[in-house]
C-alpha cells in the first residue's frame, strides 16, 4: 500500500503549560497516523519543557529558543519540519481526531487545493465551550482568487483552523511576505488564495482558546496590534491592486468599517480587565478608520469609561464581547463553488 503522506503540526509555545497537554494529545490522537509534531518553546518560564518531554518520541520533536520570538517561530518551525502538508497549531488550542484525515483526503483527491480550513469552537479558560455558528453553509470547493475578498473584511480562520500544501506555502513566500506577524494567518490564507484553490470543511475541527491568558488576549493587548491590523488591510489592497484583483480592492471602505467595529470590541475587552490605556490605542485608531462609528452610542460610552468619565460597566462590556462572538454567520460560498460530500472522500 502506497504511503499516506507525511503532516506536519508545528507548535509554538511560550508559557502554556495548563493547555499544553490537551493540545499535544490532540495532535498525537490524529485518526490519521503518518504525523510528525515538531514544538518550539520561546523559552517558557512555566514547566512546559517538562510537560512536552514526556511526549518525545518518533512523532515529537522540541527545540528551544533562547528567548521568545513570538508568531516568528513559524518561520523557525518550517525549516525543521518536511511534511507534504502543514498546519499551524497553537499550544492553547486543540484539534478534533479526524481534521488531518479530511483535510488530507480533500487536498490529496484535488491537487488545485493548496489549503484546507475546518469549523471550530471557542473555549474559555473555566473550560466553558461556546458553540459557533459555521461560517459558510456547506462543506466545498472554490477558487483561491474568489475567497480572496472575504479576507479584506473578516478573519475567517484562525491558524489552528487551516492545513495548507507545503509547496503553495513555499510558492507564496512564506512568512517572509508577512507584514504582520501577529495576525499572520490572516495574511497567509489570502497570499494562498492568490497561488491556489481554496476548501471548506463545515464540521468542527478546532477548540480555539479565549480569555486572558490566551494567545489571543496577549496579542491584541501589544501596544502593536492596531497598527499591523491596519497595515495588514492596506498590504492586501497593494496586492490587490498590483494583480488587477478588482474585486477584492473595491471593498476597502467595507474593510475598514469593519476593523474599527473589531477596534471597539476589542476596546471593550480592555476595559473588562481595567486596561484603559489599551483601550484607549484602539479607540483612538477607531477614529482613525471611521468617522461613523465615532458618532455611534457604543463608541460614547466605551469611550467616557476609558476616559473615566463613566464607571466601568462590565455587564454592558460582557455584552459587547458576547454579541461580537455570536455573531450570526452561515453564509454562501465565493461563487462558482463546488460542494464536497464528506462522506465520498
Amino acid at each position: 500500500m502506497e504511503k499516506k503522506p507525511l503532516v506536519s503540526i508545528m507548535i509554538p509555545n511560550y508559557n502554556h503549560s495548563r493547555y499544553l497537554e490537551e493540545c499535544i494529545k490532540s495532535a498525537v490522537n490524529q485518526t490519521y497516523d503518518n504525523v510528525e509534531i515538531v514544538l518550539v518553546d520561546n523559552s517558557s518560564e512555566d514547566n512546559s519543557i517538562q510537560l512536552a518531554a514526556k511526549y518525545v518520541g518518533n512523532k515529537i520533536r522540541i527545540c528551544r529558543n533562547g528567548y521568545n520570538i513570538l508568531n516568528r517561530s513559524y518561520c523557525i518551525l518550517d525549516k525543521l519540519t518536511t511534511g507534504k502538508y502543514k498546519m499551524m497549531l497553537c499550544a492553547d488550542d486543540f484539534i478534533e481526531p479526524d481534521f488531518l484525515e479530511k483535510a488530507v483526503a480533500i487536498m490529496e483527491k484535488y491537487p488545485n487545493v493548496g489549503y484546507v480550513h475546518g469549523e471550530r469552537d471557542f473555549v474559555m479558560e473555566s473550560g466553558e465551550f461556546i458553540e459557533l455558528e459555521p461560517f459558510y453553509n456547506c462543506s466545498f470547493l472554490a477558487s483561491g482568487r474568489d475567497t480572496m475578498p472575504v479576507y479584506m473584511v473578516t478573519t475567517v480562520a484562525h491558524p489552528s483552523q487551516g492545513i495548507f500544501r507545503a509547496e503553495v506555502f513555499h510558492k507564496c513566500g512564506g512568512y517572509d511576505l508577512e507584514v504582520d506577524h501577529m495576525n499572520a494567518d490572516r495574511m497567509l490564507w489570502y497570499y494562498l488564495s492568490y497561488e491556489s484553490d481554496y476548501a471548506y470543511i463545515r464540521k468542527k475541527a478546532s477548540n480555539i482558546r479565549i480569555g486572558n491568558q490566551t494567545e489571543t488576549f496577549i496579542t491584541q493587548a501589544n501596544f502593536q496590534h492596531p497598527i499591523l491590523c491596519h497595515l495588514t488591510i492596506k498590504e492586501m489592497i497593494r496586492f490587490a491592486k498590483r494583480h488587477g484583483l478588482e474585486m477584492v480592492y473595491r471593498r476597502e471602505k467595507e474593510a475598514f468599517e469593519r476593523l474599527a467595529k473589531d477596534f471597539l470590541n476589542y476596546a471593550a475587552g480592555m476595559l473588562a480587565v481595567e486596561d484603559k490605556v489599551c483601550a484607549g490605542r484602539y479607540l483612538d485608531y477607531v477614529r482613525i478608520l471611521s468617522d461613523d462609528i465615532v458618532e455611534q452610542e457604543i463608541y460614547q460610552q466605551l469611550f467616557s469609561m476609558q476616559q473615566g468619565m463613566k464607571a466601568i460597566n462590565l455587564e454592558y462590556l460582557k455584552k459587547i464581547t458576547s454579541s461580537a462572538l455570536k455573531k450570526p454567520r452561515n453564509y454562501e460560498p465565493p461563487h462558482n463553488y463546488q460542494k464536497i460530500d464528506l462522506e465520498v472522500l
